[in-house]
């Protein structure tokens, strides 16, 4: 048996055969560029989940010339939640922060002047712009759901990076 990695060259698939409902995955072996085609039950959610285009794939190849997919651990944790377990938060105290807090009431204007606002009401209008354009684009793409938020955070992130939002 042997470990290939490979490319997904679209999405898997569901298909209907003789045999019943099956999932297919077509790839390209980054080795040697051959096509390939993963054959996988189908109930297959993990492929429908997380096999995209150009998404990285780990190929086992058996003595016989089938290939089958090996399952990441990383991508099935991937969006579940942390377990819950208290986090030992250490105490700060500050004697500057006690001293300065004695002296103010709840009735103390804001910190920010008007202006200052305006200038961060104006800059989050901008970032929702930009971000609802980058789900547009993902959207453009045919992709749905989770991978149309993530292709659209990264794009937004890109952006951001490149002409520093």
């Amino acid at each position: 048996m042997q470990l290939i990695e490979a490319l997904a060259t679209d999405r898997a698939r569901r298909v209907t055969t003789k045999y019943g409902e099956r999932t297919v995955i077509d790839a390209v072996r980054r080795d040697n560029g051959e096509k390939v085609t993963v054959w996988r039950g189908g109930d297959d959610e993990y492929s429908q989940k997380h096999v995209i285009r150009n998404a990285r794939l780990t190929l086992t190849l058996d003595n016989k010339g089938k290939y089958s997919l090996v399952e990441d651990p990383n991508l099935v944790s991937l969006g579940q939640p942390l377990p819950v377990e208290p986090v030992p938060v250490k105490p700060v105290y500050d004697h500057k922060i006690a001293q300065n807090s004695e002296k103010t009431s709840d009735s103390d204007q804001s910190l920010l002047n008007p202006d200052k606002k305006r200038e961060i009401a104006s800059y989050i209008s901008q970032m929702k712009d930009l971000y609802g354009y980058c789900l547009q684009q993902s959207e453009s793409l045919g992709l749905q759901g989770e991978d149309r938020r993530t292709v659209a955070t990264t794009l937004y992130l890109s952006a951001q990076k490149k002409f520093s939002l």
